[in-house]
């Protein structure tokens, strides 16, 4: 793709003009996919050890009159997500319909919960509006086909709030209303008075009852038979809390170790399940289930550093440092993005590669290829990994690394439709790293490059309709350049501008006119009444006077921008024939939405 613009200035400026009058017949609904990720389950490696929960959990959903409305809760990385897969993988096989929604953010829930309403039948208006919620549940009580929406990694129930309460059962998940459907959540948190007395909570443990055989071949799945008998696995799985991400870790650990011949391998590398328990045990005496994953990175981190990869380390914190979401890493993790980042910054782009695929192959980052709805590849760390490796040094080379990313040209901005795939993978990154820089001593540089990209990351809510999480992040970003700009530096002003048209869009008017009429006081004073950010303001204030049904007024303001327009930037330019267009549509009745 074209470079939008060339330097930074410049996209600063066009990126705040190109705000249409109307973007409410801009916005589509965001992409998203609700399909199950049964990619994540490998038949070759079974699910060892849930037999009896997921009977309970499966009979549950299927006896009628029971609560169908369950929740699969526990401490991260027992293996929650791969029990609701199995449970996903056998209703399939009934020929249910199945929706999968990630709740581990807020703009990915609602854009999921907003697609399963329109596959259940919602037209789209009714989805865009503000009572989506019961809209979806409205719809899904008169779905007749048997179905199952499973909502994973919902560690934030307030999320699933949305205008209501999850635990009345106003909010965006809700008790199904008739037999045909059954609601699976997956969760951390096991507080009952959280999720109400509608559902009924399953709790996921480790497996560390019984003889441990099940958290043994666990680890001989992933290790192979080579790494020990079934009594040193056994012993192992116990040192390892018999949690399985840490048996995962542990067993791929041995695994790659074993790919080395004996002849190259570095004195004292853990090769079998014994030799792995007495590092441990000489790293770190505690038995400590905090420190099980902890320990696990070290020393598959350490083994990449045996083989001449030191730099894997700072490249997983840093990865670590972004926010718990997709990361599109051919955008975020390049020579040109990494530039600044202290001893990654001479890494080329074969280097970079290689420390990625050596990171995927240990298991402490998963790498997806670009299929489906995703245009980009992009890579995933488990939350628990993810702790192990943070290092809040890495805060500021995070923040460079992707304000880098967002203003090259390939990435494009978030008004251009050809860029929404990149600027949906960015934007939980963008909106995550402004709100814990800001809460930092970080550089005033640093921090200005923060609001840069999450002022971005706002308008792409926008333009795809979450007007309610656009509004909040650009009200705190706004706070912030109040602050550290002052309230007339252009910058504060384009968020103003920016501010004022969600609130136009949420049909607050009156808040949007006096927003707008501020703005344009100012730029009227500092930049005149020709110059195009003014004209951008006046185009807008003429969109909300003709809302508020002032059409000689709001004829009247759109003629003397678009001849302004004419003459400024000529007949033929975007900015022009968007003004000719909504002065024409005053011309002609306008459709009631």
């Amino acid at each position: 793709m074209q470079a939008s613009n060339g330097s930074l200035a410049a996209r600063e400026f066009r990126a705040r003009d190109v705000y249409f009058g109307d973007s409410r017949s801009a916005s589509e609904p965001a992409a998203v996919t609700v399909a199950p990720p049964l990619g994540l389950r490998d038949p070759r490696r079974p699910l060892r050890g849930r037999d009896a929960l997921i009977g309970q959990v499966e009979s549950a959903l299927s006896v009628p009159g029971s609560p169908r409305m369950q929740v699969l809760c526990g401490m991260g990385g027992a293996g929650k997500t791969s029990i609701a897969l199995e449970l996903v993988h056998r209703r399939l096989g009934l020929a249910q319909q199945v929706w999968w929604v990630d709740a581990r953010q807020d703009t990915t829930l609602e854009a999921g919960l907003r697609a399963v309403a329109r596959q259940a039948g919602a037209p789209d208006e009714q989805v865009r509006a503000g009572d989506a919620a019961d809209v979806l549940w409205s719809y899904l009580a008169r779905y007749e086909r048997p179905w199952l929406l499973v909502v994973d990694n919902a560690d934030e129930p307030a999320l699933l709030d949305g205008a209501g309460r999850l635990s009345e059962g106003t909010g965006w998940i809700r008790l199904p209303a008739n037999s045909a459907g059954s609601v699976l959540v997956t969760t951390r948190d096991s507080t009952s008075h959280t999720w109400g007395s509608a559902c009924t909570l399953h709790e996921v443990r480790p497996l560390i009852g019984g003889d441990l055989t099940d958290a043994a071949q666990i680890l001989r799945d992933h290790a192979g038979t080579m790494a020990g008998p079934p009594d040193d696995a056994r012993r192992l799985a116990q040192r390892l809390g018999g949690l399985p991400l840490a048996l995962r870790l542990a067993g791929t650990y041995l695994a790659d170790a074993n790919t080395v011949p004996a002849a190259y391998r570095e004195l004292g590398t853990p090769v079998d399940f014994g030799s792995y328990q007495a590092a441990l045990d000489h790293g770190l005496k505690l038995v400590d289930r905090g420190n099980v994953i902890a320990q696990a990175w070290d020393m598959s981190v350490k083994l990449l550093d045996q083989r001449g990869l030191p730099l894997a380390r700072p490249l997983l914190r840093l990865i670590a440092t972004f926010a718990d979401a997709p990361l599109p890493y051919t955008l975020l993790l390049t020579p040109e993005t990494l530039a600044s980042a202290g001893e990654l910054a001479h890494l080329d782009g074969p280097g970079v590669w290689r420390l990625l695929t050596a990171l995927a192959g240990l298991g402490l980052v998963d790498l997806s290829p670009a299929t489906g709805s995703d245009v980009l590849p992009t890579l995933r760390v488990h939350p628990l990994v993810r702790d192990a490796s943070l290092d809040q040094t890495a805060l500021g080379a995070a923040v460079t690394a992707l304000h880098s990313a967002a203003f090259a040209g390939e990435t494009g901005i978030p008004e251009e439709p050809d860029y929404w795939d990149h600027w949906r993978l960015l934007q939980p990154h963008a909106l995550d790293l402004f709100h814990r820089a800001t809460a930092t001593e970080l550089p005033d540089k640093t921090i200005h490059s923060a609001g840069r990209t999450a002022n971005f990351a706002a308008r792409y809510l926008l333009v795809r309709g979450l007007y309610d999480q656009a509004r909040s992040e650009f009200e705190a970003v706004l706070a912030h350049r109040r602050v550290s700009l002052g309230d007339t530096h252009p910058n504060t002003l384009a968020t103003r501008n920016n501010l004022a048209g969600v609130l136009r869009d949420q049909g607050e008017l009156d808040q949007a006119r006096s927003e707008f009429e501020a703005v344009l006081a100012h730029e009227r004073v500092s930049l005149g009444d020709t110059h195009p950010d003014t004209l951008h303001t006046r185009h807008n204030l003429a969109g909300v006077l003709r809302d508020q049904g002032e059409l000689d007024q709001a004829r009247s303001e759109f003629e003397a921008v678009l001849a302004h327009r004419r003459t400024r930037l000529g007949d033929t330019h975007p900015n022009t024939l968007t003004t000719q267009r909504e002065l024409g549509d005053l011309q002609q009745p306008r459709a009631v939405d």
